[in-house]
């Protein structure tokens, strides 16, 4: 692939020709149409620019999410004997033993126009509601529920190692819960935090069943971008092979970044 983004594709053929350039990665950011005004300046953006800058929001979103909803159940598993915790791991992954495929197509059945939620709403006079249409909503739903698992196990394990002990030491000395929580359980625990949002963020980012689903066309993602340059209408594997390479070098930057204050040995847990 890194090969490849460094080629150029013949345009009656579709062959590599194996000449050496970097006009596939100048083609990502010169030559913008959309424009985004940011005070006096006027910044035209390319297909590849926005498609980059929605991923990773829409990444972004779905990792806080996820780590919202997982970390009081993984805080409640780590408490549960050990009948209750099989009980309600067995529950919350339960509906993860099917297919990825299958997961997303349910959850395009409850969104859209004529899906389940507007179909309930309308019924009692509220909707449609356009939130629940196909589109960054219903994108960000799907891939919540599709990596949620990968945070909650990352969080259980963190959680698991922690000493009680110290909480309830510094609930007898006279701490909040909401101090306990600032000062003593997210330090201890944030290595399986970054661990948990590094497993939902990345594969997030470069995500294509369900932006191609639950997006309908609306949302294009970095994913739908490089399947179109790869073997849509505009064809160039050239280009998808850039544009592949830039996000991949994005994430591995960004990685470089997070280990440097996180060692790898430590994200399953304290």
């Amino acid at each position: 692939m890194t090969a490849v983004s460094f080629a150029s594709i013949d345009s009656v053929t579709f062959d590599i020709v194996w000449e050496p350039t970097v006009n596939n990665y100048r083609d990502l950011v010169v030559g913008g149409t959309s424009e985004y005004s940011l005070g006096p300046l006027v910044y035209k953006a390319t297909a590849f620019e926005k498609a980059v800058l929605l991923s990773y929001a829409i990444a972004t979103v779905a990792t806080v999410l996820c780590l919202v909803f997982a970390f009081p159940l993984a805080y409640v598993m780590a408490r549960l004997d050990d009948r209750a915790f099989k009980i309600v791991i067995y529950l919350v992954l339960l509906p993860f033993f099917t297919m990825y495929l299958v997961r997303a197509y349910s959850w395009r059945l409850m969104f859209g126009q004529s899906g389940v939620l507007n179909q309930v709403l309308g019924a009692v006079g509220i909707g449609p509601v356009a939130a629940f249409e196909f589109g960054v909503p219903a994108v960000i739903v799907g891939l919540t529920h599709a990596y949620f698992p990968y945070m909650l196990i990352t969080l259980y394990a963190s959680l698991d190692g922690l000493d009680f002990s110290l909480i309830e030491a510094a609930r007898d000395l006279g701490a909040s819960r909401v101090d306990v929580i600032r000062d003593h359980i997210i330090p201890l625990t944030l290595p399986g935090i970054v661990g948990g949002s590094l497993f939902v963020f990345v594969p997030s980012v470069g995500a294509f069943i369900t932006p191609q689903i639950l997006g309908q066309g609306k949302v294009q993602m970095i994913g739908i971008l490089i399947e179109q340059r790869a073997i849509g209408e505009a064809t160039n594997a050239a280009t998808a092979s850039a544009a592949s390479m830039a996000v991949v070098f994005s994430i591995v930057v960004a990685m470089f970044l997070v280990f440097r204050y996180v060692d790898l040995d430590e994200l399953g847990g304290v």
